[in-house]
């Protein structure tokens, strides 16, 4: 009966480093893998990890770049929406098999350019809302790639109303193509045990301080670190012994704000403890104060499910898709507004009773995101796809 199933490819093209995005595509991953319905396979990197705990089949491909020439020529396809797989260098039969392919992210990548259906992911189109934190060339790789799988997927998952929005304003995509669905945090946060050897191991192994305000992210102009060591500057002369703990890899913007942590003399009261294993992060969530997130533009937010998962209360900024997100189980700020940051920081901080109101209020919130209905609905889009 196995061999009679429905083959869905997984594109799994994604590091620990890219942050929300290889969150949101284990999840999708932890989902599928309990389905049997059809026959799943993970695509990855040649140089990935291994992906052997979901027992599913690991195809690993050489994502290595092309020549400038395949390049060109591939940035003509896009810009003419011509599909085809003539100018591709990897043995197709690697894909034949493949019924229906899932993109968790916008790749440009083999089975794009082949005849193959598939459903494509698209989290944000923030490079029309934020130009300058993009060169010249970024946004025109990014528009020729989004408007490219746009038009040639046969349906587009986002996870807020607000994209949905931005993808029929800006890419001109029928209504009917786009499926607004958020996806839970990973299955190890939403069924885990705390335990107290664990927690003082991960204190110990990263040195946390005992009292921390916590926020995970990649050092992104968006993700608007400055703002938040602006906002700390104030706090940390209220309380003298709060720390702040910065998480996430050293993307661009990394310079900018060890630079302004060392101009604002915060050097002893701002961690950076680098990378964390992920069966870490989950703690550095538990031993925080507060997760604090000043980002300017998230279509959602996987660590405030994560810490929903975890109790732990959020703190957010009010912009775009996060008050959809949230509800009522968070407090909010403008981004843009270190004194407004501090100001609600500082009502958490000093209000224990609040803070433990919105930590259940997150909690009971997130009960609607389960793998379980995430799954159905997932499957049923591909139902409905492959029986077209």
């Amino acid at each position: 009966m196995e061999g009679k199933l429905k083959k869905i490819g997984i594109l799994a093209f994604v590091n620990k480093d890219a942050g929300g995005v290889y969150q949101y595509t284990q999840s999708l991953i932890d989902a599928l893998a309990k389905d049997r319905s059809y026959k799943y396979i993970i695509f990855v990197d040649s140089n990935s990890g291994s992906m052997n705990s979901y027992h599913l089949e690991v195809r690993r491909v050489n994502t290595s770049r092309p020549n400038a020439f395949i390049r060109i020529l591939k940035a003509l396809q896009l810009l003419f929406l011509i599909r085809t797989s003539i100018l591709e260098e990897i043995d197709n039969s690697f894909y034949d098999d493949i019924d229906l392919f899932i993109s968790p992210r916008v790749i440009m990548y083999t089975q794009f350019f082949a005849v193959k259906p598939f459903i494509l992911t698209l989290h944000d189109l923030q490079e029309y809302y934020f130009p300058k934190f993009f060169t010249f060339q970024e946004r025109l790789v990014r528009y020729a790639a989004t408007r490219f799988l746009s038009k040639k997927s046969e349906k587009i998952i986002c996870e807020s109303n607000y994209v949905k929005n931005d993808i029929k304003k800006f890419l001109k995509i029928d209504d009917k193509k786009i499926v607004v669905l958020p996806a839970p945090p990973p299955a190890n946060f939403m069924i885990f045990n705390i335990s107290d050897d664990q927690k003082l191991r991960v204190k110990q192994k990263y040195n946390l301080p005992n009292n921390y305000i916590f926020y995970p992210a990649a050092f992104w102009q968006h993700k608007n670190h400055i703002k938040l060591i602006q906002a700390f500057k104030a706090l940390s002369i209220s309380y003298p012994d709060l720390y702040l703990v910065l998480t996430g890899s050293k993307q661009k913007n990394y310079s900018a704000v060890v630079d302004k942590v060392n101009e604002l003399k915060l050097n002893d009261r701002v961690i950076f403890p680098g990378y964390v294993d992920y069966e870490d992060l989950l703690y550095l969530y538990i031993l925080s104060k507060m997760l604090v997130m000043p980002s300017l533009f998230e279509s959602i937010s996987i660590p405030i499910f994560e810490a929903f998962a975890l109790k732990v209360p959020v703190c957010t900024s009010n912009i775009l898709a996060l008050p959809e997100q949230v509800g009522d189980a968070a407090l909010l700020f403008n981004p843009n507004d270190e004194k407004d940051i501090a100001e609600k920081i500082d009502i958490l901080l000093c209000d224990d009773r609040l803070r433990n109101e919105i930590s259940t209020k997150g909690f009971n919130r997130l009960r609607q995101y389960s793998h379980e209905d995430y799954r159905s609905k997932i499957t049923n889009i591909i139902r409905l796809i492959i029986n077209s």
